[in-house]
C-alpha cells in the first residue's frame, strides 16, 4: 500500500480535478462539446472515486483509538460518514441516470449531482492530499 499511495493521490486529486473544472466551466463549452458525454465517461472514475474513499475513510475511522483526541475522532467520523453519504447519493443516482431511457432524470434527480459533484470535489481533494502527505512523511 505504500508504494501506491502517491499514484492514487494523484489519480484521485486529478479526477477531482477534472469533475470541478467540468462542472464549473460546462456551460461554457457545452455547444462544442455534449456536457452529457463527458460526464458519462468521468461517473467512471467518480465510482472509483468514490469507492477508494470510502474504503480509506473506514480505515482512517477504525484506526482511531480510546486515546485519541477529540479532533481527530470527529475527523476521521466525519469523513468517513461523509465517503457513505456520497456513496449512495453517487451510486443511486448515477444508476437512475443508466437507466433513464430517452427521457432522462427528472429535475429532482439532476439536482442531486450538484450535491454529488460538489461532495465529491471535498471529499476527494481530502482524501488526496491525505495520501499525499502520508505518502512523503514515510
Amino acid at each position: 500500500m505504500e508504494t501506491l499511495r502517491k499514484p492514487l493521490a494523484v489519480i484521485l486529486g486529478l479526477t477531482a480535478l477534472a469533475v470541478l473544472l467540468h462542472f464549473v466551466l460546462s456551460p461554457f463549452y457545452d455547444d462544442v462539446v455534449e456536457s452529457g458525454d463527458v460526464w458519462n465517461v468521468l461517473n467512471w472514475f467518480m465510482a472509483f472515486g468514490v469507492i477508494v474513499a470510502l474504503v480509506l475513510t473506514y480505515l482512517a475511522k477504525r484506526d482511531i483509538g480510546r486515546e485519541d483526541d477529540t479532533n481527530t475522532y470527529i475527523r476521521g467520523n466525519v469523513g468517513f460518514y461523509a465517503a457513505t453519504v456520497l456513496a449512495v447519493l453517487f451510486f443511486w443516482n448515477w444508476f437512475d441516470n443508466m437507466t433513464a431511457g430517452e427521457f432522462g432524470q427528472s429535475q429532482t434527480r439532476l439536482f442531486f449531482w450538484v450535491v454529488i459533484n460538489t461532495l465529491y470535489v471535498i471529499l476527494v481533494t481530502r482524501v488526496s492530499i491525505h495520501l499525499w502527505r502520508d505518502s512523503s512523511s514515510d
